[in-house]
């Protein structure tokens, strides 16, 4: 699908300016893109943190933006507009460049000579876009698709030329401090099923199904479709987060019901070993009750079956006078005879 851009030359500033302004009013997102005349310094597939911050460093103070594209959008990804500014400075003639990479963007169609011959000065451009964005007070988020570079470059065109930051931290907080938040495409196609940070802007685009507008490696379409890729992007990163949230919440829910279910079961369990117990020690009570009603009721039989023939009180004994051989006397006991009872 091809498709013009709004492009920005020396002689079409003023309105496309007046169009930026008004369009930014309803953006949340900015993605940007840049075409520049290569690295000077090539980086190492295993290098450090520090020497590829320190490549770059070198690269981007030693070289001149050619194009910057971006694209307005807001937070449901609807397009507001893309723009694609030429920048004038870069004289192929006598700047740094790197050959293979300036080859390889006219054989894409970069219209080298007439950037150059009608483009707009660099100081030019971001002296005014600077400007619309402090009389905006509009903090708005910046997309990008492995973008240090890109970022490097418009940290470069917002502070009017200085040079880069020393270290990678200070980078980091100027970023932060001039762009507030930032968000790198090829960073987030690591957290998308189906994607791989390793993928190119391009593959990734291939694989959501999104057609490219315009032409590849040029900033204004490169800035389109990194901006499109990114809504469908974060649309899927959410309702996947969303969908592990639910899931997560589900699980514990199972597993508090299951919980709830072995602890109900075990309760039933000691419940009915309770009411097991009860019965068993009522029964023995009962048991132990009948027992003794009947005993007793068959010693109350027995009783009414038997003579009782009570015991004989003791009998009295009694003691009469005998006259004893010597002038004394001596008693001897009288048996008493009681009558008989039946």
């Amino acid at each position: 699908m091809m498709k013009n851009f709004n492009q920005i030359f020396s002689y079409n500033k003023t309105q496309e300016m007046v169009k930026i302004r008004k369009t930014i009013k309803s953006s949340s997102f900015v993605a940007i893109d840049t075409e520049f005349p290569g690295c000077l310094i090539e980086t190492a597939m295993g290098a450090s943190d520090e020497t590829r911050y320190g490549n770059m460093r070198f690269n981007v103070d030693g070289t001149k933006p050619i194009q910057l594209g971006f694209t307005l959008f807001d937070k449901v990804g609807r397009t507001r507009g893309t723009w694609e500014v030429n920048f004038s400075d870069f004289d192929g003639t006598k700047d740094a460049k790197n050959e293979k990479s300036l080859d390889f963007l006219r054989r894409n169609g970069l219209d080298l000579k007439r950037i150059r011959e009608e483009g707009i000065a660099i100081s030019d451009f971001f002296g005014e876009f600077t400007q619309i964005l402090k009389e905006e007070d509009k903090r708005v988020a910046w997309v990008t698709f492995d973008g240090s570079y890109d970022l490097a470059y418009l940290l470069q065109g917002l502070t009017g030329g200085k040079p880069m930051p020393e270290t990678r931290k200070d980078f980091d907080q100027t970023v932060q401090r001039l762009l507030g938040q930032t968000y790198d495409v090829k960073q987030m196609a690591g957290l998308c099923e189906g994607l791989n940070s390793r993928f190119g802007l391009q593959r990734i685009a291939d694989e959501l199904q999104i057609k490219r507008a315009g032409e590849a490696h040029h900033a204004g379409s490169d800035s389109d479709l990194t901006a499109r890729v990114f809504t469908i992007m974060s649309t899927r990163i959410a309702r996947d987060q969303k969908r592990k949230r639910d899931q997560f919440q589900l699980d514990r829910e199972r597993g508090y019901l299951a919980v709830k279910e072995v602890e109900h079961e075990l309760m039933m369990e000691r419940g009915y070993l309770a009411v097991k117990e009860v019965e068993h020690e009522l029964m023995m009570k009962r048991g132990y009750i009948a027992v003794k009603e009947v005993e007793h009721e068959l010693m109350m039989k027995r009783r009414m079956r038997k003579c009782y023939v009570p015991i004989q009180p003791p009998r009295p004994v009694m003691f009469a006078p005998y006259p004893s051989y010597g002038g004394g006397c001596f008693v001897v006991p009288v048996t008493w005879r009681s009558p008989n009872y039946v």
